[in-house]
């Protein structure tokens, strides 16, 4: 199904924009956000079939966005993938803990977005 809204949480404008433009030629929409209340806020309201988030937000971490969705009646049942250049801290098991349903490990190629945003809307909900 086409159309429906992905939320994308990323504090890097480029990042952010080429995660958009990825997901946007695939028939979706797309809503950016670059930090954590606003992109719970906008989950809660727009109950989007999946959300990408930026596991270093600047100063504001995303596995507590996640943690934080998966909590609420609202959110939990949101696909969250988490969006990380692996340093050694960020481990699959952190981010599962955390909620997330899927990694995207950057840097990343469109094919990657692609393959894991048609996965994880085939799968519906978590």
């Amino acid at each position: 199904m086409t159309g429906e809204t992905i939320i994308v949480v990323e504090d890097d404008a480029l990042t952010a924009g080429l995660v958009s433009d990825i997901v946007e030629t695939m028939g979706h929409r797309v809503e950016i956000v670059a930090s954590i209340e606003p992109a719970f806020q906008l989950a809660r309201t727009h109950q989007p079939v999946a959300m990408l988030v930026d596991v270093n937000l600047g100063g504001e971490s995303g596995l507590d966005l996640m943690a934080r969705l998966a909590e609420d009646s609202q959110t939990a049942a949101i696909p969250v993938v988490a969006m990380t250049a692996l340093d050694g801290k960020d481990d699959g098991a952190v981010l599962e803990r955390a909620g997330a349903v899927a990694l995207l490990e950057k840097p990343f190629s469109a094919a990657d977005v692609i393959a894991l945003v048609s996965g994880i809307i085939a799968a519906g909900p978590k």
